[in-house]
């Protein structure tokens, strides 16, 4: 699990949160309302927008809140690593944020997963 993963609001707009994620290089952004966790935004879902979107409007000024996925799968921080690569299969996403007692303390992707299972099998 990545600790304090970087968040947006979903008034922030899709330019902005597209920026952030090619400076940091990453695909998902765990998206803040009043600071609690109310959806995940992917590379693929502003795609997704960007793709059924008049691209006269402006994709880049919509906000986060239109192209996110609401309500978030999440983990809890004592679900085992197994349970959660399961669930990241099952559901075909890339990422899942973790919640304990409603508040975001983390992110654990699909490379995370492969990280552990090579460091696992190298000891």
């Amino acid at each position: 699990m990545r600790q304090a993963p970087i968040t947006v609001g979903e008034q922030t707009s899709l330019g902005d949160a597209y920026q952030l994620m090619k400076h940091h290089g990453i695909r998902h952004l765990p998206v803040l309302r009043d600071g609690h966790l109310s959806g995940m935004l992917s590379d693929r879902d502003i795609l997704q927008y960007r793709a059924t979107t008049d691209l006269s409007l402006g994709w880049r000024r919509a906000k986060v809140g239109a192209a996110m996925i609401s309500p978030p799968q999440t983990a809890a921080p004592e679900d085992s690593l197994t349970e959660v690569a399961g669930r990241l299969a099952l559901a075909k996403i890339g990422a899942m944020p973790v919640v304990e007692l409603g508040n975001l303390i983390g992110l654990v992707t699909t490379t995370d997963v492969l990280e552990a299972e090579v460091r696992e099998a190298m000891a």
